[in-house]
């Protein structure tokens, strides 16, 4: 499968300072350390990264200095979808414009759409880019499931559309997107949740852009290499770590922040701030810090 994007692509948090600005230090420190540790592209401006809760100047500057900072190291994926059609064709084209090598598109939230009008939406978008775009579908915080029937028109009439990020936890519907869409051996679909991984994989995904890979990315990334190696064994050992860490999504509302906190800890060794609604939360950070002393995660080569 010649796929332009595969492999782990962590959905990279949006670190702040105290004043509730970019840290820019840490978000390099935080770029620097995935890659060091063999993830195969970063996405910025996903859900983890907080796009919904940013003003589209503040998402354009964080994508322009975030794609000079890695500097084709790896491929950088900018989530770019808004409630607005042009709002989203701005941000996609702006992305376009810095250096990124793709977008990733959530279909309009809010109001449910009819399968012809979201299929209208993402051909406008592609319509008006020459990089490649990625399907965003995450029916829990969008309201609305994008049909495997719908993904296949897309990926049929538009080749620029090359993958999707299939965040749910119902793996059948993952296997009907490979499977309705093999006609493009170039189509990409992602797993999101940690423990669809392997199965994922062994259905014929292209890989996955999961929470955990934020923080721990060398399981994730020797999980799919030795997948593709055919160490079956090993990745039977490190499907079981994965499954381990599922459980940090049920410290914090939103799911996020305790995922920010492993990054805290794990990676950067201080703290960064919060964006209001969200407060400091020193509960958490014990929290968290049991559930990396509990799965013996400090014990990890930073």
């Amino acid at each position: 499968m010649d796929y332009k994007f595969k492999g782990i692509i962590p959905p990279v948090v949006t670190l702040f300072n105290k004043d509730g600005e970019f840290d820019w230090e840490a978000n390099y420190i935080l770029a620097d350390h995935l890659i060091k540790k063999g993830v195969h592209g970063l996405l910025y401006m996903g859900s983890m990264g907080e796009f919904s809760s940013l003003p589209l100047q503040e998402r354009k500057l964080f994508v322009e200095k975030m794609v000079r900072y890695v500097d084709g190291r790896v491929p950088v994926l900018v989530g770019t979808g808004t409630t607005s059609l042009k709002d989203t064709i701005y941000l996609s084209q702006h992305a376009e414009s810095v250096g990124a090598d793709g977008v990733l598109v959530v279909n309009p939230f809010y109001w449910k759409f009819t399968e012809r009008q979201l299929y209208d939406y993402y051909m406008n978008v592609v319509q008006n880019l020459k990089i490649p775009l990625v399907i965003y579908n995450i029916p829990s915080l969008t309201g609305q499931d994008l049909s495997p029937d719908l993904i296949l028109r897309l990926a049929m009439d538009h080749e620029n559309i090359v993958g999707i990020k299939d965040t749910t936890e119902r793996l059948g519907h993952i296997r009907q997107l490979i499977s309705i869409t093999h006609q493009r051996s170039d189509f990409a679909v992602f797993a999101a949740f940690d423990d669809l991984i392997l199965p994922a994989l062994q259905m014929g995904a292209a890989g996955a852009i999961n929470g955990t890979a934020t923080f721990l990315p060398e399981l994730s990334v020797r999980l799919f290499e030795s997948f593709t190696t055919g160490q079956y064994q090993e990745v039977l050992v490190l499907n079981e770590s994965i499954l381990k860490l599922m459980s940090i999504y049920e410290l914090s509302q939103p799911l996020f922040i305790a995922v920010k906190e492993a990054v805290h800890q794990l990676i950067l060794g201080y703290q960064t701030s919060h964006q209001l609604p969200i407060t400091e939360c020193d509960p958490l950070k014990k929290d968290v810090h049991l559930f990396l002393k509990q799965n013996h995660l400090f014990s990890y080569d930073k």
